[in-house]
């Protein structure tokens, strides 16, 4: 049996533009403060965006690493090795860090340069002088998000390494439920007994010019993108210990249709998966629509998953007697991809442990006082993947 209450979530920790700490992405949040910044790449802009939500590459200095480690692995692995720093090298980590019994969670992307199959270079000689074209034969030629490369394998060995995490692991790709796929799994590794902790993390994919002809091959809407990580860890509650803090009460996990199902019979099913999802993530946490405070839906970055989104949350909180405020980061850190639904569960867990939420009205973001001691996040996979995990404050 699953004994979600004996978990507890700590030392949240995020990698945006917004800054590298929770309280900055929460001030910059409620400040409206513009943290974008021109984006350029080899053929020019983004089209048609000028600015993205960028981070710098990490150093080896600031990694804490050789510097021969920044020759095998990708600006995601980067991302994510930083993103681990943040939170466990800090006072939140919680005393010594690693050992036979901590595992690895990843949602990682699988955004990277790919090769062209052979009989494709025919026509990118052509086209080569029209960077429209390019992209357009690259978005044609390539299938959606198939350039893994090695960053599975480097984001895992380097953060393993640098931290000792020797125990049970697992990485999830590509889409946006990687990272509560993380979440939940690295949840379930401590809860069940194979893990004394478990450290969770995403990356989002670096902004390059193949991100977006896959963006716009699966349907983008013109979200902004950012890049990032998010991190958090779970960890085993010890006997006696009754300190305030925050625990996953509940998650559930469906799958609706696709985008090749069409357009309407594809949004119903996906409505229905992510309901599906939430309704179960509330069940098992012992509550109903009334019993959340606060959800921090998915940055989706296509029209048919926003929709499909926005129909699930409205027929849940339909009869809710006082429907639970909405609001996302995206205003300060762009579209994170997978270290999206991670990045608010950061903000959750700062929200839960200070008794406040977050609310979105019209261009602005208000704060304020969190009712019920729950927060709801949602991940939706741009296939048709649904997550939502139900966080709830204990002794606060």
């Amino acid at each position: 049996m699953t004994h979600l209450d004996t978990v507890r979530l700590s030392a949240p920790a995020v990698y945006t533009a917004a800054g590298t700490d929770p309280a900055t992405l929460w001030e910059a949040l409620v400040a409206g403060k513009d943290t974008s910044s021109p984006c350029e790449h080899l053929a020019g802009p983004w089209p048609p965006l000028r600015n993205a939500f960028l981070v710098d590459d990490p150093d080896a200095a600031t990694l804490g690493v050789h510097r021969r480690v920044l020759r095998t692995s990708e600006k995601q692995a980067r991302m994510a090795l930083y993103g681990a720093r943040l939170a466990l090298a800090g006072p939140a980590a919680d005393g010594p860090v690693g050992g036979p019994d901590w595992g690895l969670y990843l949602g990682l992307p699988t955004v990277d340069e790919e090769l062209l199959r052979f009989d494709a270079l025919e026509r990118l000689h052509k086209v080569a002088g029209q960077p429209g074209e390019v992209a357009a034969l690259y978005g044609r030629e390539i299938l959606p998000f198939s350039g893994l490369s090695h960053l599975n394998s480097t984001a895992a060995a380097h953060i393993s390494a640098a931290f000792g995490l020797m125990g049970a692991m697992a990485a999830y790709s590509p889409f946006s439920d990687a990272g509560l796929q993380a979440l939940i799994d690295g949840v379930l590794s401590v809860a069940e007994g194979e893990n004394e902790a478990a450290v969770i993390g995403a990356v989002s994919p670096k902004v390059h010019p193949l991100l977006f002809a896959q963006y716009e091959h699966l349907g983008w809407n013109g979200a902004v993108p950012g890049e990032g990580s998010a991190f958090l860890l779970a960890r085993r509650t010890r006997a006696g210990d009754a300190a305030p803090g925050v625990r996953p009460a509940g998650y559930g996990r469906a799958f609706g249709a696709g985008a090749d199902a069409g357009a309407n019979a594809g949004e119903d099913d996906r409505a229905d998966a992510i309901a599906e999802a939430v309704q179960a993530a509330l069940e098992m946490a012992d509550t109903d629509a009334d019993g959340i405070g606060w959800v921090l839906p998915d940055a989706v970055w296509t029209t048919s998953a926003e929709r499909a989104q926005n129909a699930a949350l409205n027929r849940v909180f339909a009869q809710a007697a006082h429907p639970p405020v909405v609001c996302t980061s995206v205003r300060a850190t762009g579209v994170l991809g997978p270290a999206h639904p991670l990045a608010h569960t950061v903000l959750a867990l700062t929200g839960l442990a200070t008794g406040r939420r977050l609310a979105a009205e019209g261009g602005t973001v208000r704060e304020e006082e969190l009712p019920v001691p729950r927060a709801l996040v949602l991940a939706c996979g741009v296939r048709g993947q649904a997550c939502a995990v139900v966080l709830e404050g204990v002794g606060t």
